[in-house]
Order: C-alpha cells, then structure tokens, then sequence
C-alpha cells in the first residue's frame, strides 16, 4: 500500500511535506524491515546505527522527546533502557527535520540554537516498538512528540497528527501483524492509540507495571484501518460500548481486570473526556462473546 500527501488529510500531508522519516536500530534488522512504510524511503543518512558514534545526537534529541512526554510521570528512560529495549533490538521510528528548518521554540527545546547546529537532524517525534518471540508481534514501548513541549504548542510551532502519522508509519515499518501495549486507563494518548485498530484488553490493572492502574492490549493490525484516520473526511467512533470505566475509579478497573482473568474478554471501543483532565475521562468498553 502506497501513500501520497494527496490521499491524506492536509495535516498529516504537511508533515510528510516539512518533516523526512528516520530510523535508529541495528543494521541486523534492517532487512526484516520495510525501509520504504506506505512508499516513503527512508533516506540513508536518517538510517542511525546505534552502535556508531554519528548517532550520538540524534539519540540525545530522541531523550529529550522522552523527556517531553514523560518526565513528570516517572517513567522517564535510562540511556541503558532505551538502548537494551529499543534501539538495538528493536526500532525506533519517527518524524525530523534539519535544526535549520524549525522555529526558535523547537530549537530551544532541542538545544540546537545558533548557526552552529543549523545541520543537526532533530527527531520530532518517535515510536518505540520491540520484537515479540511471537511471530509477527511487536510490543509498541513508547510513543513522543515535540507536540508535548508547552512553548511549541504556545507559538504556533506544533505538528497537529505527529504522533497518529508516526505510529501508523512505524507499523508499516515493522511488518507488524500483532501490536500488543500498555498504558494508562488515564493516558491523554488513549484516543490515538485506539484510531488505528480495535484494542482488544489482555487485562485491566498491572501490578508489574510502576502504574498499577495500567491495561495491555492487543490490536490485530488491519492496514485500511490504520490508514484510516488520515484520510480526509474521518471522524471518529462516539458510539459503542456496554460497559464504562472511568479513569478515577479504582473499584471498576479492579472489577474488569477481575473479570477478564475469569475469562471475560473485552475491546476499548472510545474514550470521552469529562471535566477537562485525563484523569476524569471516561472509556467505554465492549464485551464480546
């Protein structure tokens, strides 16, 4: 499957216009991967060898992506992590562009300031997946965006659809048949996540995780679905669900995860927001038979 700026609603078609894919893994992988996700090549200097000393910059910008997205949920990366999980055995996959090409916020953010670093490639977004001994499986780690950075958004300088555009590229990438995650019932990424592909729930609440309240999904990858929310004219699902789970309320997350070790299997069907936080919004649920 090909895709083109003129099949894509004008925000994503202006990333793939302003902004160049990249890759950081070991060049082992590379020939399980498609270099080229829905016709984009990857050019073969935004190919980064993690193990080579070129790639020093581009992984200080992706801990600093990292750092956007997370710092403030204690879920912030080690280098050590990011490497063992992602970046060698795995992929990491996003949206850049030359510090000569952004605004004064972005280069800020990034510290990329003055003439100097005018052509150091600065990743703008990531996606974070790992190889599964399933086949065809990968576990989505990790998903980040300049978008995060409160002055990019406050100055205009933000990429609307950088993180939708980024995962359903990254999918491609992998070849992934089945993408299995964890993250927050109050995760404000929660809609993006279930744009692209039904989210069956593999459990309700996660002990292991240093988020109890966190739930694992599985969604088997269809390409039409996950392309979906970038065409023009898509509007997303406000219908569905029997059974709700609000973010707040322990009691009904304890409750579902109960009932799916009892054997009850159940799919995310839509998140809403109530009273203007994530951690209010309220998720419907679909039992299924």
């Amino acid at each position: 499957m090909e895709l083109k700026a003129d099949d894509l609603a004008p925000r994503y078609a202006a990333i793939l216009r302003d902004c160049s894919p990249f890759l950081v893994t070991y060049p082992g992988n590379l020939p399980a991967l498609d270099l080229s996700p829905f016709g984009r090549r990857i050019a073969a200097d935004q190919l980064f060898d993690p193990t080579r000393l070129h790639s020093r910059r581009v992984v200080d910008g992706l801990h600093y992506l990292d750092a956007f997205s997370f710092g403030g949920q204690e879920m912030l990366m080690p280098r050590w992590v990011l490497f063992d999980c992602g970046e060698f055995p795995g992929i990491v996959f996003g949206f850049g562009s030359k510090a000569r090409e952004l605004g004064p916020a972005l280069r800020a953010a990034y510290h990329v300031e003055g003439a100097t670093h005018d052509d150091v490639y600065v990743p703008l977004s990531m996606w974070v997946a790992i190889r599964c001994a399933e086949d065809g499986a990968w576990f989505g780690h990790n998903l980040s965006s300049c978008n995060y950075v409160p002055s990019v958004a406050q100055g205009g300088e933000a990429f609307p659809g950088l993180g939708t555009i980024t995962k359903a590229y990254g999918v491609r990438l992998a070849k992934i048949v089945k993408q299995y995650g964890a993250t927050q019932w109050a995760s404000n990424s929660l809609g993006l996540h279930l744009s692209l592909g039904d989210m069956r729930l593999l459990n309700a609440f996660t002990p292991a995780h240093t988020h109890e309240e966190s739930f694992t999904y599985r969604i088997d990858v269809d390409w039409e679905r996950l392309v979906a929310p970038m065409r023009p004219g898509w509007v997303r699902e406000h219908t569905g669900g029997d059974r709700i789970v609000d973010a707040d309320d322990s009691a009904a997350i304890r409750a579902l995860h109960d009932d799916i070790e009892a054997g009850g299997r159940f799919r995310l069907v839509r998140v809403e927001a109530r009273g203007g936080s994530t951690d209010m919004q309220r998720l419907w649920v679909e039992t299924l038979g």
